[in-house]
């Protein structure tokens, strides 16, 4: 592994960082839902579907983009690479798992065994399992960035189809006997659900201009999404059950469309002044990260519980669940800024936070 060449010269390309902000947007925002009560007008719960299968992309764009940057390392030695990441990713992710075992342990009556044993596979709060799944990918794909350009479209393409597989297994069974116990907690975990992404991700490392890729595959991810979408609502409607989290072939499909479309739209917004909130969304992505960390149990959670689940808007499911996801929103990130600041140069290593090239050096005044 010592002797792998170097990857293209890194480009940053603001286009993630937007894509970042927007996904953790909607990370928040599948926390704070829950399945629309029987007595909601249907125009709030179709419009909460429709939300809410667009925001089961988010995950997918995050391991896309860890698995371009991966493609995009320069560095030669794999012990240096995960020491790096033990000190960007593990130490605040452990940290933070700390900090929600002992939030736990405090709140609720749960044995504090089991609240080990869920620490222990990264269940200590629904989010986590995102990071165990990341920490994998690491691993197994560092040796996987040195293959060249065509071996790595043809490792996109097993992965996809690879992906595709699982997800359709997981589909049938869960159809059968139901998500739930130990099966959920290593399904969320299983990298064959997430494969197509990162891999995806290594393949457009290798390309000059990967937003231009996107451009040209834009109108057709937007024609399939449109698709997709249509029958992902008259199923659920006509069947009254909509497919559980990730595990269904519609979703999973309609994330793979999702990336390029949304890369291409941040692409051609960026430079436009009507678009110009695009530019605050990327400078949000700073802070992705950590938000992902913090937000659950803290905010989505204890914030929400004692400020909004029994205020006046819980008889009412649109204004609960959004009131939900502003609050937890917002708390987390105003939290998540105001520690940076108060931090320095240790809200990496601590919160997550990524230094951006126009910020000032560690330390700077």
């Amino acid at each position: 592994m010592t002797t792998l060449a170097p990857a293209p010269a890194a480009r940053r390309l603001p286009e993630f960082d937007v894509l970042r902000g927007l996904a953790i947007v909607f990370v928040v925002y599948l926390h704070a839902y829950f399945r629309p009560w029987d007595v909601t007008p249907n125009r709030h719960k179709v419009a909460m579907h429709v939300i809410h299968l667009a925001a089961h992309a988010a995950v997918p764009a995050f391991l896309f983009m860890s698995g371009y940057l991966l493609g995009r390392e320069r560095r030669r030695c794999f012990a240096g690479f995960i020491a790096r990441k033990a000190y960007r990713v593990g130490l605040p992710v452990a940290l933070w798992m700390t900090l929600a075992l002992a939030y736990r342990a405090w709140h609720e009556d749960t044995p504090f065994r089991d609240l080990l044993a869920a620490y222990a596979k990264f269940d200590i709060s629904g989010q986590y399992y995102y990071v165990l799944v990341l920490l994998v990918f690491y691993v197994a794909l560092y040796p996987v960035r040195a293959l060249g350009a065509r071996a790595l479209a043809f490792a996109a393409a097993g992965a996809f189809a690879i992906n595709l597989a699982t997800i359709a297994w997981y589909q049938w069974t869960i159809a059968r006997d139901g998500l739930g116990g130990e099966f959920a907690i290593w399904a969320y975990r299983n990298p064959l659900v997430w494969i197509a992404f990162p891999v995806a991700g290594l393949w457009a490392a290798t390309l000059a201009d990967p937003i231009a890729l996107a451009r040209r595959a834009a109108w057709p991810a937007l024609a399939a999404m449109a698709a997709l979408m249509a029958f992902y609502l008259y199923r659920g409607e006509d069947d009254h059950a909509y497919p559980v989290s990730y595990f269904s072939v519609v979703v999973f499909l309609f994330s793979c469309c999702t990336i390029p479309a949304a890369l291409a739209g941040i692409a051609a917004g960026l430079p436009r002044r009507p678009f110009a909130f695009l530019h605050p969304i990327g400078r949000l992505g700073q802070y992705a990260f950590a938000i992902y960390l913090v937000h659950m149990p803290f905010f989505v959670g204890y914030v929400t519980e004692r400020f909004v689940s029994d205020s006046s808007v819980r008889d009412d499911y649109w204004r609960l669940m959004n009131a939900i996801f502003l609050t937890g929103f917002v708390t987390s990130f105003a939290a998540v800024w105001v520690a940076a600041r108060l931090l320095g140069p240790l809200a990496g290593p601590l919160l997550g936070v990524e230094r951006t090239p126009d910020d000032p050096p560690p330390g700077a005044a």
